[in-house]
């Protein structure tokens, strides 16, 4: 994937000086290119379904809205709206997109308390716009048949990928997000598409203040539930030590709330989307780790390694619900 090329294609102007690798992902890789309009972030995407149109053209709607709506952001270099989103074709087979870049760091976890709240605040304002979930795209969370299950397991642990302990430890995280979604009455009722990843490496402390990056996953979310996931992923040291920091959860939910975010139930349903978030990136990471999905093998063994973190912070999560839950009722 070319990204002079899909410089050009995107008429950002005449390169400066050769583009810089932001980050190196096989699947999705991240350019910073500098032309006569300025510097901006230039990513390319290769489709990896039919699916993928619809899951774009939902999250372009999200990011178009959030910018109009003045969501502190890098700006879109368009806010048209195509088949793919924000998304163009530049290739055979391949799509681009770029947004301004934006100078700054990612805040370290546990985020301070004011940048909490303003990230609650932000999940409040991506609410109101009440942008409707299309229930024909895929991407919310989906259950799979027990064989499948079985067989996914048996190649994992015949790979290397997991071992007997961890393929437990799954199977109980994925019967009990089950069991919890086919309790909770939120699980039921139709979805907003919402940002779905708002952590600290999605958030860029930069000069003007901090700003909220990568829409690439957003889709079909309950709002309450967004706001415990990201009150909980901007309290916690890192993937698999979930060991939040109260006060981060009790300033994102201040934050929420004076923005007129409307809060759900405080009992264990409000980790709904949580687990059943964790769950679906176990998933994913499952299929890549075995090769479901093509990629190198150094992308595989990463792909390993993330997987088994997601299977000990889903057992954390679960295990720690009741006390979690308890923060939320102030």
């Amino acid at each position: 994937m070319d990204v002079t090329r899909a410089t050009e294609q995107l008429g950002l102007g005449r390169s400066l000086r050769p583009p810089v690798v932001l980050q190196e992902n096989e699947q999705l890789p991240v350019w910073k290119v500098e032309t006569d309009s300025g510097a901006w972030v230039v990513k390319l995407q290769r489709p990896w379904g039919d699916f993928w149109l619809g899951m774009a053209a939902q999250t372009g709607a999200l990011e178009a809205a959030a910018w109009e709506a003045g969501v502190a952001m890098p700006e879109p270099h368009s806010t048209y709206l195509g088949e793919a989103g924000l998304w163009r074709p530049v290739g055979e087979d391949v799509y681009a997109r770029a947004m301004r870049f934006v100078e700054g760091g990612h805040p370290a976890p546990p985020v301070a308390e004011p940048l909490a709240a303003w990230a609650g605040g932000v999940v409040a304002v991506l609410e109101a716009l009440a942008i409707p979930a299309d229930p024909e795209v895929v991407g919310d969370y989906r259950t799979h048949p027990d064989e499948e299950w079985d067989e996914w397991f048996a190649q994992a642990e015949r790979l290397g990928v997991l071992d007997a302990g961890q393929v437990r430890a799954f199977r109980h995280a994925v019967a009990r997000t089950e069991e919890i979604l086919r309790a909770d009455p939120l699980a039921k009722r139709p979805k907003l598409v919402m940002h779905r990843d708002i952590s600290y490496n999605n958030v860029l402390e930069g000069p003007d203040g901090p700003v909220l990056l990568d829409f690439d996953a957003a889709g079909a979310q309950v709002p309450w539930w967004e706001l415990v996931c990201t009150a909980f992923e901007l309290a916690a040291p890192g993937l698999g030590v979930m060991r939040p920091e109260r006060r981060v959860v009790e300033a994102c939910l201040s934050g929420y709330l004076a923005a007129g975010g409307r809060p759900g139930p405080t009992d264990e349903s409000a980790f709904t989307g949580m687990l059943a978030g964790r769950v679906s990136v176990a998933t994913w990471q499952l299929w890549m780790a075995c090769g479901h999905r093509g990629g190198s093998p150094e992308l595989q063994a990463r792909f390993g390694r993330d997987v088994r973190d997601s299977v000990e912070a889903a057992t954390i999560m679960l295990e720690t619900v009741p006390t979690w839950a308890a923060w939320l009722e102030g």
